[in-house]
């Protein structure tokens, strides 16, 4: 099958947005001093790593032109952020500081999937960008969560356990 140039440039464009979640969640997991942090950071890490191997599969399937057309995307996402991190005078983001930018990282990515799936004309290509943009549907929602419980764990597990105070 040959891929549009298009295809191609979303493909190039989702495995490089894939290839610096990993690195953000990497360093994140080396960085964060809570165990649980450490574990999830890690295993978020991972899984970006299958979805740029996943991306990476499906344009070796094809044959991408010479000429590959990049959707506009916001590349620099990450390196502004941490800039303003610096700026602040904060030489290491601290554990939610580090959530909140993968909160915001995998937003980006839902909103940059959920384009590409409106834009791709082929039902395979658009089967394959909807299942990316649920699996950080699913990142949003564990990062969510974490954020929570490291935040307030006392509140988090009365909300997990549906106690309620007048119970």
């Amino acid at each position: 099958m040959a891929l549009s140039g298009e295809l191609c440039g979303i493909l190039a464009v989702g495995a490089e947005k894939e290839r610096k979640a990993h690195d953000l969640y990497a360093e994140a997991a080396e960085k964060t001093h809570h165990p649980l942090g450490k574990k999830m950071f890690a295993r978020l890490a991972q899984e970006e790593t299958n979805h740029e191997q996943l991306l990476a599969s499906w344009a070796a399937e094809g044959a991408c032109p010479v000429q590959v057309i990049f959707p506009p995307v916001d590349k620099e996402f990450l390196a502004r952020e941490l800039a303003k991190a610096k700026a602040a005078g904060k030489p290491n983001s601290s554990d939610l500081e580090a959530i909140e930018l993968g909160q915001q990282m995998e937003r980006k990515s839902i909103e940059f999937y959920n384009g590409c799936a409106a834009r791709t004309p082929d039902q395979a290509s658009k089967d394959l960008f909807l299942r990316l943009r649920g699996e950080e549907d699913k990142h949003l929602a564990i990062l969510s969560d974490l954020y929570e419980y490291m935040a307030n764990p006392n509140v988090w597990e009365t909300r997990q356990g549906r106690a309620h105070f007048d119970s």
